[in-house]
């Protein structure tokens, strides 16, 4: 019950942050257009195509989630929990579900995919960057108005993609708001 009062809590925050728009972009000092829609579109497709390589196998409590056969999920093949041939009832430690998965198996599984999908949105997230910054762009702040401004335009609209390139070519947006790297 408490965390359902805690989400009414914060969920009117939560809504005003995501209505606030993200709190950076991407510029380029009096770049046209057309050349902010070609490496906004290269620059994305080059993330998009980015791959993690490794399956998590080799980390602490990793596994790779297939066995010998391709199929997702561990299945006994006469291990501890496996019954003898001919045998009419598991042995050794096994049960009626043998066949499952253990909790610990599919709790390790999970936090491994999860783990996999954080390292590619990572890694995208700085293809994407170091793309940008290879073709001359530069991070800068939007402020609070811009962030509401541009939370008010559709995403993906021709609307929007020109109120950023209005931000973005801008040399004193650019100068003042620039993110600086750490």
């Amino acid at each position: 019950m408490k965390n359902y009062v805690l989400l009414a809590l914060c969920a009117p925050a939560l809504v005003a942050c995501a209505a606030s728009g993200p709190a950076t972009s991407w510029g380029k000092e009096r770049v046209s257009m057309e050349d902010y829609r070609f490496d906004g579109a290269l620059c994305a497709a080059t993330a998009a195509g980015k791959q993690v390589d490794g399956n998590g196998a080799n980390t602490a409590g990793g596994i790779n989630g297939k066995n010998s056969t391709g199929n997702s999920l561990p299945q006994s093949s006469g291990g501890q929990n496996s019954a003898p041939a001919g045998s009419a009832f598991p042995t050794g430690g096994g049960g009626a579900y043998r066949e499952s998965a253990s909790a610990d198996v599919v709790s390790r599984a999970a936090q491994q995919h999860r783990n996999q999908e954080m390292a590619l949105q990572r890694a995208r997230s700085d293809a994407l960057r170091s793309c940008l910054v290879n073709r001359g762009y530069v991070e800068f702040r939007l402020t609070p108005e811009q962030r509401k401004q541009l939370a008010a335009l559709p995403e993906g609209s021709d609307e929007r993609r020109q109120f950023l390139h209005k931000l973005g070519s801008d040399p004193e947006v650019l100068k003042a708001n620039r993110v600086t790297p750490d």
